[in-house]
């Protein structure tokens, strides 16, 4: 009867053991993961952690933390390291687990999956630091940026592990997505039937003065501190250049209410034959707390340079700080540790590295919130619940949404540019930004070698492709149109400079990039209707209209003022066309009619009409003479190198795409512009790149799906095209993909869409790192175009009026300023919606139904204009 009973209450255990576990997981994750990866998938996996301006750390798919780029420039590949001594192996920044069951079986590890195949030839053996520790066997990592969730595997752990590591991120709200810091919560399951003992320890360097590029190290510190909500080591240097792009502090800290923490400012000095590793991993074995840790009351605990001192070398180096919570896990139990590492760098210089460029340091943006990282810490987690759950709160709406796979899965993955280091803001609110940045190891292919950042200046005809920083963070969006305008512009000829100085007040002397400047004046349009700011357009309209005159008047691109540019004109292929060719047409005409429409606003009625008569002209040149039956050629003067002539562009349209994104109608007869993009779906769409001879540089290779830039016909080739004729370019297939999509070929735009994210699998390339002329590239933002033109989603704010998918299903929407969803449905032959607010607060009077042919197919309207406003919904 005994035998029984027990049995019994075994099994009544076990059931509510396994009830708990289930509802602790529940409780632990929602959020609604976009991707997941795997097996090979997880080879090149790394996504960028950090905020807007501030700069990241990366967490690959096995847990490490990797691509170190918070020191003011890109340094893709740099891992900060300590332990240097020639008789010893460098360790690299890692977080570690120790468990022990109530049998007394102790483990520990590093929280890292396995190494990697292609690290284990070195020179010295495998050839990735940390490799000698004892790790998990397996992992996997599913994504939904900005939050990533890495899953540790191995059966012979008396725990299950995950973690998830993010920054918070919520559209409209640029504060509190510019926050410099990663933050990293450990996720610990006891699946058993008794209690464990769990430690988990993180372990980084304070390499204060070491950007990957130069070594600037001076007598670093590391403070234990008790304040708050907030443990854990402070990190500062004793060098005194506080101008140095290299020069702040960081902290490795800990928001965890419960457990016992404890710590190390300093690893032990014994650096020969790895004897400060030894001292460590016994120190952390031995009872889960480390040496030199210090009860709750106390506050403050310095230690600083004690391997500098080892055997009297003078060499200046990391100094490592490690910082643990312990905690006891009952049976069926799942408790969270948070640790945020944050950081605090606040001078920038301008376009650092780059010859011949002014270098001067600037101040950061985010230096006007906080004073130094500890401050960033106390400040994070004094908040750190919101900003979490509404962070979640935008992936899962995001994510939810009734929009095909691949298109949420690129908007939402290239937003990771706009916060790396390919973007950055001074502190008087103005933002800039590289073409891409660089990385640690350089290129093989060009004598330029190694940068932090390719291509400065926020180059216009690189950056005017981007569409996802105005529909996300308007501020930011209309603070660059403030530079290129009020800044670089100049008011008497109208030229603006395609590539800025900086510090802002040097003097602009770059010359003007046709599709650049047209496509700022198109953008400074999209903007005034994302924000209503008509005051702000009406202070920048000036420089607006001289730089659309200029197109006639100084730079002589449209001579005889037909509407249609036929003179010597730089672009984004880095050389100079001569004769009308459908890309600047498009984008002429689609500046022409943006400038209509802004003037209207100013009440320049004379200028709207003179940019619509020139509009009508150029329109009408463009059909009767450029389009040749299937697509849109440039029309030669004479032969000539470097030139489009024949061939067919991939992004011949990309003026019409703009002008579908700010309802603007069509340019162009609207069935030679469908004829022109199913020309393009068919002679420049491949899947064979192997008999492929890219006469540049290779983004594509082997089976990979993909549009190149420009196809010739047979014959029709010029001798010397213009130089990148053969690549593919993800900014123009995401362009031009959004542009099928708005002339009603939906499955082409989506195919080309899911071709570019297929080479980005995580198995040949990175997810989070779309390149071109370096890494996380600008013109990939024009990643969101297809989204905007899948979900047909507009917004004017001064007549306060939303256009939305006719058909049933939920969509995202963002203007820049505030967020939500629009949740169609169709009654009795009638469509309506809810509107819902989840940040910020709309204005709206007119929700208008679009069908795939752009076509107005029904309008819900309110009687007056109606405020909602965040965390409300309206129903039409």
């Amino acid at each position: 009867m005994k035998t029984k009973t027990k049995m019994a209450k075994a099994v009544f255990f076990q059931f509510i053991s396994a009830f708990l576990l289930i509802q602790n997981l529940s409780a632990q994750d929602n959020v609604k993961y976009l991707q997941k990866y795997e097996g090979s998938s997880l080879d090149q996996v790394a996504m960028p952690i950090g905020g807007i301006g501030t700069g990241t750390v990366s967490i690959d798919s096995r847990g490490k933390l990797v691509d170190w780029e918070i020191m003011n420039q890109g340094a893709i590949g740099f891992v900060p390291f300590f332990n240097e001594h020639y008789l010893a192996t460098r360790v690299a920044p890692f977080f570690s687990i120790r468990t022990k069951t109530a049998k007394g079986e102790i483990d520990a590890r590093m929280l890292e999956g396995a190494i990697p195949k292609t690290k284990l030839e070195g020179d010295w053996g495998c050839d990735e630091l940390n490799s000698t520790f004892p790790r998990f066997n397996n992992s996997r990592m599913e994504t939904a940026y900005p939050i990533a969730k890495v899953q540790l595997i191995d059966k012979t752990m008396p725990v299950e592990v995950s973690f998830k590591a993010f920054n918070p991120l919520i559209p409209g709200k640029t504060d509190d997505s510019s926050i410099p810091v990663a933050i990293l919560e450990y996720m610990i399951t006891n699946p058993g039937d008794s209690p464990v003992e769990v430690t988990i320890c993180g372990t980084v360097p304070n390499y204060i003065g070491f950007d990957g590029f130069q070594n600037r190290i001076k007598q670093n510190r590391n403070t234990y501190l008790n304040k708050g909500k907030v443990k854990g080591v402070f990190m500062t240097t004793a060098s005194n250049d506080s101008l140095d792009s290299r020069w702040g502090s960081m902290a490795l800290t800990t928001l965890a209410k419960k457990g016992d923490i404890s710590y190390r400012t300093s690893w032990h000095p014994d650096l020969v034959w790895n004897g400060s590793v030894i001292d460590f991993w016994d120190d952390l074995k031995d009872d889960g707390l480390l040496k030199q840790h210090l009860d709750e009351k106390a506050e403050e605990y310095t230690d600083y340079n004690m391997l500098n001192e080892f055997q009297g070398e003078e060499k200046d180096r990391s100094v490592p700080a490690s910082l643990a919570v312990k905690v006891e896990l009952k049976p069926g139990e799942t408790k969270n540790i948070p640790f945020l590492l944050t950081w605090y760098f606040p001078k920038r210089i301008s376009w650092e590295g780059q010859p011949g460029w002014p270098q001067k340091p600037m101040d950061n943006y985010y230096t006007k919130a906080y004073t130094d990282a500890w401050d960033v810490a106390e400040k994070v987690a004094s908040r750190y619940t919101e900003l979490k759950n509404k962070t979640g709160a935008f992936v899962n709406l995001f994510v939810g949404q009734d929009v095909p796979q691949s298109i949420k899965e690129a908007s939402l993955s290239n937003l990771v540019n706009m916060r790396s280091q390919t973007l950055f803001r001074t502190a008087d609110g103005l933002s800039y930004g590289w073409e891409g940045q660089g990385s640690v190891y350089g290129t093989a292919l060009n004598p330029k070698g190694i940068r932090g950042g390719w291509g400065p200046g926020t180059c216009t005809h690189v950056w005017n492709y981007e569409s996802t920083i105005p529909f996300t963070f308007g501020e930011i969006a209309m603070s660059m149109r403030e530079v290129e305008f009020a800044k670089t512009t100049d008011l008497k000829s109208g030229k603006m400079a395609h590539r800025v100085f900086l510090p802002i007040t040097e003097k602009q002397t770059i010359g003007a990039a046709a599709d650049g400047q047209l496509g700022c004046i198109i953008k400074m349009y999209r903007e005034w209707q994302l924000s209503g700011d008509t005051k702000k357009l009406e202070e920048l309209y000036p420089y607006v209209k001289k730089a659309l005159q200029f197109v006639w008047e100084e730079s002589k691109w449209d001579a005889d003022k037909n509407g249609v540019i036929e003179g010597v004109h730089h672009n984004t292929m880095d050389v100079n066309y001569i004769g009308p060719n459908p890309e600047m047409g498009t984008w002429y005409l689609c500046a022409l009619r943006a400038g209509e429409e802004m003037a209207k606003v100013v009440k320049d009625k004379a200028f709207a009409k003179e940019c619509r008569n020139l509009f009508e002209t150029g329109s009408a040149w463009m059909d009767e003479n450029m389009f040749n039956g299937e697509y849109y050629i440039q029309l030669l003067p004479e032969p000539r190198n470097f030139q489009v002539g024949e061939a067919v562009l991939v992004h011949q349209m990309v003026g019409q795409q703009m002008a579908h994104i700010c309802g603007l109608g069509y340019l162009l007869k609207p069935e030679n512009v469908k004829k022109a993009l199913k020309s393009v779906m068919k002679y420049n769409y491949r899947t064979n790149w192997d008999q492929h001879l890219s006469t540049f540089r290779c983004y594509i290779t082997r089976d990979e799906p993909g549009l190149m830039n420009a196809y010739y016909p047979e014959g029709k080739r010029e001798a010397r095209p213009f130089p990148y004729f053969s690549e593919p370019w993800t900014g123009l297939e995401y362009h031009t993909a959004a542009g099928m999509i708005f002339e009603n070929m939906e499955a082409d735009g989506e195919k080309v869409v899911r071709s570019v994210r297929s080479r980005y699998d995580g198995s040949n390339r990175n997810p989070f790192n779309e390149g071109e002329f370096g890494h996380r590239y600008a013109r990939a933002m024009s990643s969101w175009s297809p989204l905007i033109a899948f979900t047909r989603y507009q917004y004017q704010k001064d007549i306060k009026r939303m256009t939305i998918r006719a058909e049933e299903g939920t969509y995202y929407w963002s203007n820049g300023y505030a967020y939500g969803s629009v949740k169609v449905e169709k009654k009795d032959g009638k469509f309506g919606a809810t509107v819902s607010v989840d940040a910020g607060s709309l204005e709206l009077k007119k929700l208008v139904f679009l069908d795939v042919h752009n076509n107005e197919v029904d309008v819900a309207k309110v009687k007056s204009a109606t405020l909602i406003k965040e965390g409300n919904s309206i129903v039409l």
